[in-house]
């Protein structure tokens, strides 16, 4: 008898039941047949035979592939067969391509770039830059070969978050699109100049709500003053001192134990394990920054943490919240204490005496791609002056065009 085409229809295939012990294989006739496992998934194969070997090509998975295009996928290999090529070799080509076209799209080189966040950064974190990416950006770019994503473009979907008001949001987003870029670029996926920086700031309504928890740098020396007037634990005073003038952030500053710094190098080495990025960072100590710490030393030089906590509290080490109770009194309104690495940065930037991988290193900001991956410079020579200027600025804009150093601890 002749074999016969066709054989199964959806009803058929969705009443039979998957078995406990084995697959079922339901033909539908010339090498196409539909595999249902113990766990009820479903999937469409192709079996063929040239040159006396036997192969099988996975087509798809039932009912996302429906018996029509598992047909015509079917034909599309029989006629592979009778030119002499595999199927099996011809699906896994066109699969690579497809990969290859999704991988050079928005989308793809931002999955890629995700991928190696997710090794290198705090989950909290990764969770934030990847969710604002797919839910800000996907929808209009992911499709989008990146090649094409010009200023204009990436300007449109930025101008989508800022309708909403979503301002922080906006700045955030901005940065991150900054970065698929770079990376695209680092992998030859992208040529020309990165859109993200030619959308400068006054492009979109400035986020003022951002702009109101950090100082100015006009307003240091009133809020330095005030470090000693307002009512704060000596402790908590020298925390503050030392966000300031090393750039840290508040977790890595209130989490610092004495054993991490050697004041003969004038080097605090943080471990991995307290960085955002998870890598080691070592931060060069200023003489004000020396100073701090060894009239801190006379009040907790006896513990492990150079913030420990108070007497029947149930955390090791001083609490963000103290400290930014402290640094909103001595600032008068509402800021958060994690903008003092804003004011560190900005005012570098705008001296236009330091190198941005300088700042950036400074500032423990990790490299993506290969970039990152091949990039051992830790450019910690340059930022040992960096930081003894950043010191010294601080302290003359204190006094006024005088340079001179701080005293220590406010008791």
């Amino acid at each position: 008898m002749p074999r016969q085409a066709n054989r199964l229809n959806d009803l058929v295939i969705r009443q039979t039941k998957a078995r406990k012990d084995a697959n079922v294989i339901l033909a539908d006739g010339y090498g196409l047949r539909l595999v249902i496992t113990p766990s009820n998934r479903r999937y469409w194969q192709f079996k063929s035979k040239a040159g006396g070997k036997e192969s099988t090509a996975q087509l798809g998975l039932y009912p996302t592939m429906g018996l029509d295009d598992a047909r015509k996928e079917a034909q599309r290999m029989r006629d592979l067969v009778r030119e002499g090529r595999s199927p099996v070799a011809e699906n896994k080509i066109r699969k690579l391509r497809n990969r290859m076209q999704s991988a050079t799209t928005f989308e793809g080189v931002a999955n890629e770039l995700l991928e190696g966040k997710k090794k290198n950064c705090s989950p909290a974190y990764f969770k934030k830059i990847s969710g604002g990416l797919r839910a800000n950006l996907f929808p209009m770019l992911g499709p989008l070969p990146i090649q094409s994503i010009d200023a204009p473009i990436l300007r449109e979907a930025l101008r989508k978050i800022e309708e909403r008001g979503a301002l922080e949001m906006l700045g955030n987003v901005r940065r991150w699109a900054g970065e698929v870029f770079d990376f695209a670029k680092a992998h030859g996926q992208y040529a020309g100049d990165n859109p993200a920086n030619a959308l400068l700031r006054n492009v979109f309504e400035r986020h003022q709500g951002e702009r109101m928890r950090a100082l100015e740098w006009s307003e240091i020396p009133v809020f330095v003053k005030a470090l000693d007037t307002i009512k704060a634990e000596p402790e908590t005073l020298a925390a503050i001192r030392l966000l300031m003038l090393t750039a840290c952030r508040p977790g890595e500053v209130l989490g610092a134990r004495w054993a991490e710094f050697d004041t003969l190098r004038a080097r605090w080495a943080i471990p991995g394990e307290r960085m955002k990025m998870r890598k080691p960072h070592a931060v060069p100590l200023s003489k004000q920054v020396r100073a701090v710490l060894e009239e801190l030393r006379k009040l907790t030089g006896t513990n492990e943490y150079l913030f420990p906590s108070r007497v029947g509290s149930k955390v090791a080490t001083l609490s963000g919240m103290a400290l930014l109770k402290a640094v909103r009194r001595a600032a008068g309104r509402d800021i958060h204490a994690h903008g003092f690495r804003a004011v560190f940065s900005t005012y570098v930037a705008e001296s236009l005496k330091w190198p941005d991988a300088v700042k950036e290193a400074a500032l423990a900001h990790g490299k993506q791609g290969i970039e990152g991956a091949y990039d051992r410079a830790t450019h910690y020579a340059e930022r040992a002056k960096l930081m003894q200027w950043f010191a010294d600025e601080v302290d003359a804009t204190v006094k006024g065009a005088e340079v001179i150093e701080f005293t220590g601890v406010a008791a």
